[in-house]
C-alpha cells in the first residue's frame, strides 16, 4: 500500500508557508514507515490457526525509531462484500477500548502487548485481521494476518447394503455409504477391508470405485459422504469393512475417526461337500448316531436319505439342518446313508452328493438251558449253560452279586450249601466293541432240612433270677420255624436273606442251669436242634494285694545317715478259680498282679544299681542293737482258692507252716 505523510511548514522557519510530504509503502505482514523524526516497523504472523469454540491470539509487534509524540494501536477487519475497513478494538499508552461491531464487541480485546485476543472462535472468524500502529511524528505502520479456523467433524456412520450380494454378479455391487457431518474444512473419507485401505478411485470400473459427495451446510460446515462399489467374491465371506474420516487440526495435525465394521451378506454356490460320522465307532445297538453333512456354499439346503441292505431308498430329512441324528439305533438300520446339497447355483460339474456306510454291532438275548428259579437239594451239584450269538466274538462270565463265580459260559456248583442260594447272572460281552453286552439272571434255591448256625452267646449270670437273652439262627428251605424247649417264652423272630433268627428273654433258675435250654428249627425236610447251656458265675472279687514278708527291724527308725535301709514288702495275689472256668474279672486281676510284681522287681533292680540296697554288705548298727534280717527270712506265699487244696508257706528252715500262721521274720 502506498501512503503519504505531509507536514505544513509555517513562516517561522521560511519566508512563505508550504507543505512537505513523505511517501512510503506498507507491506502486508510487516512494514517500516518513516516519519519526519523517526520510523515505525510492524510485524504480525502471516497465518494464525484456531479451533471453533476455543480462543485465538494474533500478535502485533512494533518497533519505533525516534521519539514518538503519542502511540495508538488499532485492529481492523474488512467487511465482507466491500473494501471498507471496520475497527474492532484499540489501545494507546493509557487506555484501551472495543468498538461496537456486532460480531466481535463481546469477544475481542487488545492485550497489554497490543495483541488481538478473540474468545470462542467461530467459523466466520476465518478472515484477515489488520494491525495499524500510529506513532505521531515518528510515523505509522501496518501489518495483516490470516486466521484459519478448524472444526472437528462427527464420527462417521455407515449405511450398509442389507441385500444379499451374489458372487456370480459380473459387475460391482454397492457395499455401503459412509457419512460424516459438520466438519471444517471438508474432511476426507477412506474405505478399509480387513484393516487395509482401498485405493481412492472415483472412476467407474468393474472392480472397485467410490462416489464421493460434499455438501456445505447453512452453518458453513461440511457434510461429506462416500459410497463404495465393489465386486464381491467368495473370499469376502469373512471380511470386515469399515470407513475412516480424516480431518485437519491446527499445526498441521491430522486425526481420524473410524466407523463400526460390518460384514457382507453374500450368496455363493457350493463347491465342495463333506460328510462325516460324528459318533464314536464301532457303533452298537442302543447308540445315538450323528451324521454331519457340510457344503461350503452360503446357505444350502440338505437332503438325507437311507438305502438299506435290500436296496430300498428312504428319505429321512430335508432342510437347513445339516446334522442327521439316529436315536437308539439297532441292526435293522444298517446300510448306506446319503447326503445331497441342494444348491442350484453350483455348476453341473460339481459333485453335490456324498454317502457313508454304517454297520451296527449287536448281541442277541442270552438264553439258559434251564428256567428259573432253580431248586437244588442241599449238597447236590448245579450245571447251567448260557448261550447267545452276536456280530463279533463274544466272552462269557457268571457272577453272583459282585462276585465272579465263572469265567466261561458254564456255571458249575458242586456240593451246594445254603450259602449257594441267590441270584446268578450270565453276561455275554463283545470282545471288540466296548459296552456291548447282554445279561440273563437265574435264581438258585438250595432246599433241605434246617441247619442251626454256631454263634457266640452270653450264657453266664452272676446270680439266680437274672435274665439273659438267647438267640438261635437257622437256615434252610422251605423257611424253617424255630421253637424253644422252655415253655412260656415269647420269641422274637427276624429274617435276613434266607436266615431266620429267633431271640428269647430267659430268667435263669437252678433247673435251667442243670438242664440247659434247646432251640429246634423245623421244615418239611426235617429238623435241627441246638442246646444252650446256662451257668451262674458269682462275681469275682477284685484281687487283693497283701503286704507280707520281711519288715526291716529298723523300719520304725526310718532311714539313717550311717545305714540307709528300707522295707521290702512282697505282695500276694489271690485269685479264685471257678469250677466251670475262669471269669474275665479273674483274668484281669491276674494281669494286674503280674504287672505290679514286674514293677517291684524293676524298682529293686534300680535301687540296687544306685547303691541304695545293702546287698552283700554288712549294714552299720543304728545304735538300737537289733539283729539284722537274713535273706533266708524272706518268704513268698502263693495262695490258691481251689477246693480241697491246702495253701501254706515254708519257713526259713523248710518246715511247713499251717494256714493262717504268721511268717517268721
Amino acid at each position: 500500500t502506498l501512503s503519504a505523510v505531509c507536514v505544513s511548514m509555517g513562516p517561522l522557519h521560511f519566508s512563505s508557508p508550504f507543505s512537505l510530504c513523505f511517501w512510503f509503502i506498507t507491506f502486508p505482514a510487516s512494514s517500516v514507515s518513516a516519519g519526519i523524526f523517526g520510523a515505525v516497523t510492524v510485524s504480525v504472523p502471516d497465518l494464525v490457526e484456531a479451533e471453533v469454540g476455543k480462543s485465538a491470539v494474533i500478535s502485533c509487534v512494533h518497533t519505533i525509531v525516534g521519539n514518538p509524540s503519542n502511540l495508538l494501536v488499532e485492529w481492523f477487519i474488512v467487511e465482507k462484500g466491500s473494501e471498507r475497513r471496520q475497527r474492532l478494538a484499540y489501545r494507546d499508552r493509557t487506555v484501551s477500548g472495543v468498538d461496537k461491531v456486532p460480531e466481535y464487541a463481546d469477544r475481542v480485546s487488545v492485550t497489554p502487548d497490543y495483541s488481538l485476543f478473540i474468545q470462542e472462535v467461530k467459523l466466520g472468524d476465518e478472515r484477515t485481521f489488520y494491525c495499524q500502529v500510529m506513532a505521531g511524528l515518528a510515523g505509522s505502520g501496518e501489518g495483516m494476518a490470516e486466521l484459519k479456523v478448524f472444526d472437528i467433524p462427527e464420527k462417521p456412520e455407515v449405511s450398509q447394503n442389507a441385500a444379499v450380494l451374489s458372487v456370480t454378479n459380473p459387475s460391482v455391487s454397492e457395499i455401503g455409504t459412509c457419512t460424516s457431518r459438520n466438519g471444517y474444512p471438508a474432511p476426507n473419507i477412506i474405505w478399509y477391508k480387513d484393516g487395509k485401505p482401498f485405493n481412492t478411485t472415483t472412476e467407474r470400473n468393474n472392480d472397485m470405485y467410490m462416489v464421493p459427495r460434499v455438501v456445505k451446510e447453512a452453518s458453513g460446515l461440511y457434510t461429506v459422504s462416500s459410497t463404495l462399489y465393489y465386486k464381491v467374491s467368495k473370499a469376502d465371506k469373512d471380511s470386515h469393512f469399515y470407513c475412516q474420516v480424516q480431518f485437519l487440526l491446527p499445526k498441521i495435525q491430522t486425526q481420524t475417526f473410524d466407523s463400526k465394521d460390518f460384514s457382507l451378506n453374500l450368496h455363493y454356490y457350493t463347491e465342495n461337500v463333506n460328510m462325516k460320522l460324528m459318533s464314536p465307532t464301532p457303533i452298537k445297538e442302543g447308540d445315538d448316531v450323528e451324521i454331519m453333512c457340510e457344503g461350503d456354499g452360503s446357505s444350502p439346503d440338505y437332503s438325507f436319505s437311507w438305502v438299506n441292505e435290500n436296496g430300498q431308498d428312504t428319505d429321512l430329512q430335508s432342510g437347513q439342518e445339516n446334522v442327521l441324528v439316529l436315536k437308539n439305533i439297532d441292526r435293522t438300520k444298517n446300510g448306506t446313508y446319503r447326503c445331497e446339497v441342494l444348491d442350484f447355483d453350483s455348476p453341473p460339474e460339481i459333485e453335490l452328493t456324498k454317502s457313508i456306510n454304517i454297520f451296527v454291532h449287536y448281541v442277541d438275548p442270552v438264553s439258559l438251558n434251564t428256567s428259573g428259579p432253580l431248586v437244588v437239594p442241599l449238597g447236590d451239584t448245579v450245571a447251567v449253560n448260557c448261550s447267545t450269538k452276536g456280530s463279533d466274538q463274544l466272552g462269557f462270565k457268571w457272577k453272583k452279586g459282585k462276585t465272579h463265580v465263572s469265567q466261561t459260559a458254564m456255571l458249575s456248583l458242586s456240593g451246594v450249601s445254603y450259602d449257594s442260594t441267590g441270584m446268578y447272572t450270565c453276561e455275554a460281552r463283545s470282545l471288540n466293541v466296548s459296552g456291548l453286552h447282554k445279561e440273563r439272571s437265574l435264581r438258585i434255591i438250595v432246599e433241605g432240612k434246617p441247619e442251626i448256625e454256631e454263634m457266640p452267646y452270653s450264657s453266664r449270670v452272676s446270680k439266680e433270677g437274672e435274665q439273659v437273652v438267647l438267640a438261635c439262627t437257622a437256615i434252610g428251605h422251605p423257611d424253617p420255624k424255630i421253637s424253644w424247649s422252655e415253655p412260656g417264652l415269647q420269641p422274637s423272630d427276624s429274617k435276613s436273606g434266607n436266615r431266620l433268627t429267633s431271640e428269647v428273654l430267659v430268667r435263669v433258675t437252678p433247673k435251667l442251669v442243670q438242664t440247659g435250654i434247646s432251640c429246634t428249627a423245623t421244615n418239611s425236610f426235617g429238623s435241627a436242634q441246638k442246646k444252650l447251656q446256662l451257668e451262674i458265675v458269682p462275681t469275682t472279687p477284685v484281687p487283693t494285694l497283701e503286704s507280707e514278708g520281711l519288715e526291716d527291724s529298723r523300719l520304725s527308725s526310718g532311714w539313717s545317715q550311717e545305714s540307709p535301709s528300707f522295707v521290702i514288702s512282697i505282695m500276694r495275689c489271690s485269685t479264685n478259680r471257678q469250677v466251670q472256668g475262669g471269669s474275665s474279672t479273674a483274668v484281669i486281676a491276674v494281669v494286674i498282679c503280674v504287672l505290679l510284681l514286674l514293677l517291684i522287681v524293676g524298682l529293686l533292680f534300680f535301687l540296687q544299681k544306685k547303691g541304695k540296697l545293702p546287698c552283700g554288705k554288712s549294714p552299720k548298727k543304728d545304735g538300737m542293737d537289733k539283729p539284722e534280717a537274713k535273706p533266708s527270712d524272706i518268704v513268698v506265699e502263693m495262695k490258691t482258692d481251689r477246693p480241697n487244696e491246702e495253701a501254706g508257706l515254708l519257713d526259713s528252715n523248710g518246715e511247713k507252716r499251717p494256714p493262717g500262721g504268721q511268717p517268721r521274720v
